[in-house]
């Protein structure tokens, strides 16, 4: 059994007047959220083996916050597709995954993510409610091989807000 931990980057500043999107920095709310998640995943011994994270830099610092409480941190990867991606380019990028990785942590952006995670989590689900927020993480147990990824091979485990 694998494991897939889907996080949405913390809480982002807005746009500035140059319109610098994937700029954006977390705000303070958005760090301590992430070192809240980073402190409850090592306190659940949730760990992950591999990172697959957006380039954004808010992307990059909510994984930073993480780190904070996951010390040391696994090999990441920052792959420049996972910048705003739909749910099929972040699907592809998890069928990829190396066999041998046993438990994922991707970090990106909604509504990609958002979609990647109610797709997986399959239409009876209600725990999402009112969608993936900003600092939310899902959970899933993954049977089989990350190449066969789908809704029939993962089970929504945990759902976590901040």
């Amino acid at each position: 059994m694998n494991r897939l931990l889907v996080v949405r980057h913390g809480a982002a500043q807005g746009k500035s007047s140059a319109g610098r999107d994937r700029e954006r920095a977390l705000t303070p709310e958005g760090w301590r959220a992430a070192v809240a998640l980073g402190r409850r995943l090592k306190s659940d011994g949730i760990r992950a083996d591999h990172v697959l994270c957006s380039p954004a830099r808010r992307t990059r610092e909510t994984l930073e916050g993480l780190a904070s409480a996951l010390d040391p941190l696994p090999p990441v990867d920052f792959p420049e597709a996972l910048y705003l991606a739909d749910t099929q380019t972040l699907l592809e990028h998890l069928q990829g995954v190396p066999v041998e990785t046993r438990s994922l942590l991707l970090v990106g952006h909604n509504p990609g993510l958002e979609e990647l995670v109610r797709g997986l989590a399959g239409p009876q689900t209600t725990a999402l409610g009112s969608g993936l927020p900003a600092g939310g993480l899902a959970v899933f147990e993954v049977s089989g091989a990350w190449s066969s990824l789908s809704p029939s091979s993962a089970r929504l485990a945990a759902f976590l807000a901040p």
